[in-house]
Parts: structure tokens; sequence; C-alpha cells
């Protein structure tokens, strides 16, 4: 599973990320990270 940190406004686009932690659980890989241009896009 991955989670993007703020990735809400992201889902169904392609974007480049950088990777912040990694957690190895008994059902597999967590991958977390953030946005690469460090910005998000604010919901209303």
């Amino acid at each position: 599973m991955i989670v993007i940190e703020d990735g809400r406004s992201h889902i169904g686009n392609a974007i480049d990320v950088v990777v912040t932690s990694v957690l190895q659980t008994s059902a597999g890989r967590m991958i977390f990270a953030k946005p690469k241009n460090g910005k998000t896009a604010k919901s209303h």
C-alpha cells in the first residue's frame, strides 16, 4: 500500500513523490510519501 500525504486531490493522477518512510507488516509493505514539489491542493 502506498500512502501519499495530502494526496486526496491527486487521486487518478500520476505525480512524482518523495518516500518518507517504509513499514513492513505481516500483510506486506506500507510506503509513505509526499508530493515531490511540496505543494498540495487545498480542498474546499
